[in-house]
């Protein structure tokens, strides 16, 4: 077996069992490896020094980030190689990645979004209120089914993939007043033949993150409110969580639950990113109040 035999096998398994958009970006890595290496390579003949240099080169071309993105997508697909006894051990374990800088998770402001808000046509702003008062990922909006709302129960049912194994499990969240209004609104003006609250017109499907009206939309929406720093869907649920840590009207588990994390570490370190501890600041009154009584 070569490598381009390897990476068909291992898409087909992954197009059955995965996300669509998980199956789009592992098939980006391994056609850029082909890209580089475009001769046949048998996977006894993948050599440490052959990955390196393509790991090199898209660090060069992509940064860093992204090269040890594409390393690491060629590792898991080597594991599952192994399993499968494909492959005797991962080469891609022998290549160490580039160090890289943290990030620090944009947070628009309630002015920006406002903006980009006002900046929308009423299908789209409809897609807009929903990530906002949902805190929801794209993906988990767009899939949204008529079903999936319970106007009596004022509740929303959303599904995550971004579990292990790509299974979907749901979670309920209460729903804003103001989302169960515009959504009382859409549900009078919905496409009958379609489930789905966001319906494309053209597949009678729900849209999902590549087509073509919400692939550029922010990009689209915050050009045209003028924004000199334009915002992503996910940004939303950023501005969101950041909101509810600075209101400390909700604890940890509660905005774990609203925002779908699996794992109460991960909404802390979401957290910790986003908060900004003021009550620090306390100590400096106490010094000024010590520091006026030894004047007098």
């Amino acid at each position: 077996m070569d490598f381009e035999e390897l990476a068909g096998d291992y898409l087909t398994w992954v197009e059955d069992r995965r996300s669509r958009n998980t199956y789009i970006y592992k098939r980006s890595t391994f056609r850029r490896f082909l890209d580089f290496y475009p001769r046949r390579l048998p996977l006894n003949e993948l050599s440490r020094e052959l990955l390196e240099e393509f790991h090199r080169v898209q660090n060069q071309e992509r940064g860093p980030k992204a090269a040890n993105s594409d390393l690491r997508e060629i590792g898991t697909m080597f594991n599952w190689a192994i399993k499968r006894d494909y492959m005797a051990k991962n080469v891609a374990r022998q290549v160490e990645p580039y160090p890289v800088e943290a990030t620090v998770r944009y947070v628009p402001p309630s002015e920006d979004i406002a903006a980009v808000r006002m900046a929308a046509t009423p299908e789209e702003r409809l897609i807009f209120d929903t990530l906002y008062y949902s805190a929801g990922r794209l993906t988990e909006i767009l899939e949204l089914t008529w079903e999936d709302i319970n106007f009596e129960a004022n509740a929303l049912r959303l599904w995550t993939s971004k579990r292990r194994g790509g299974n979907k499990e749901p979670r309920v969240i209460a729903m804003h007043r103001e989302l169960e209004k515009v959504l009382e609104e859409a549900w009078k003006r919905r496409d009958t033949a379609s489930p789905y609250v966001f319906t494309n017109p053209h597949t009678g499907s729900h849209y999902t993150r590549h087509s073509d009206p919400i692939r550029l939309l922010f990009s689209r929406l915050c050009k045209k409110a003028g924004l000199k720093k334009p915002f992503t869907a996910h940004a939303i649920r950023h501005h969101v969580a950041s909101r509810f840590a600075d209101s400390r009207k909700a604890t940890h588990r509660q905005i774990q639950q609203f925002l779908g994390h699996m794992n109460i570490k991960t909404t802390e370190t979401y957290l910790h990113e986003l908060q900004v501890d003021h009550d620090i600041l306390d100590a400096f009154d106490s010094k000024t109040d010590t520091t006026k009584e030894a004047e007098k």
